[in-house]
């Protein structure tokens, strides 16, 4: 019995973990990001993996034109993940990982929290022919969370207000539909998609900073205050928010 269960604890220890280890991705810098690539991507699809490389490039130069330099330094500390096909049925290709405790639980690899992950690499040069600006959405979500918090009372005020009005229910696609906005999900989404109107461009009307002032007034003043306000002297350190988003 008692050797039955020292093998067993023996056989689960050595048992692999479910995720490539830390130490099979090579350390890049990328326009002042650290970007951590699996070497399968790398040792396998080495075409793919230089345009995957090449592109996200082009996005990060992109955001250091736009975003104010105080923010673009907290950005460049959200290290980005780079996979070939990393669980394609849960995370297609970007998404920003909040949790080590959810990545735990979901057989991930933990050392991803609070950073963005690039887990579909044929993906990611496909979508963001409509989602031109789909990195900054992903950094935009660590942004809301590390250093504006979650919940943050500003946000969830506009949040809140355009989703009673109405006025993101039915609007124009980049593919010509018509649907409701992926802002409405919830207050994150909100944040991160009028992100990309007010800096760079939308895949859903208002599809640039001119039309989400007029659009959304109220989500145009909350990203010029929200970018600035936390990094000026009155206002201390940056707060970081602990609250998981999807």
């Amino acid at each position: 019995m008692k050797a039955a269960l020292l093998l067993s604890v023996l056989l689960w220890s050595a048992a692999p973990a479910p995720y490539p280890p830390t130490s099979r991705y090579e350390r890049r810098h990328i326009e002042g990001w650290t970007v951590l690539v699996n070497r399968e991507l790398l040792d396998e699809h080495a075409a793919l993996a230089e345009r995957v490389l090449r592109h996200l490039q082009n996005h990060l130069y992109r955001i250091t034109f736009v975003v104010p330099a105080p923010a673009l330094e907290r950005l460049r500390q959200v290290p980005i993940w780079v996979e070939y096909k990393n669980r394609p049925e849960q995370h297609p290709c970007m998404c920003y990982h909040p949790s080590a405790a959810w990545l735990r639980a979901n057989g991930f690899n933990p050392e991803k929290a609070g950073s963005v992950e690039l887990a579909g690499a044929e993906n990611f040069l496909k979508w963001t022919h409509d989602q031109p600006w789909m990195v900054f959405h992903e950094l935009a979500h660590a942004y809301h969370h590390q250093v504006l918090g979650h919940g943050h009372p500003v946000i969830r005020r506009a949040y809140e207000q355009a989703k009673a009005g109405g006025a993101y229910d039915k609007v124009l696609h980049i593919n010509g539909s018509t649907r409701q906005h992926y802002a409405m999900n919830n207050d994150k989404e909100y944040f991160a998609e009028t992100a990309e109107a007010f800096f760079g461009t939308n895949d859903f009307y208002p599809f640039t900073r001119a039309e989400l002032k007029q659009h959304d007034p109220e989500a145009y003043r909350m990203h010029e205050r929200l970018w600035t306000e936390p990094f000026t002297p009155s206002r201390g350190a940056p707060a970081d928010g602990a609250t998981p988003s999807r």
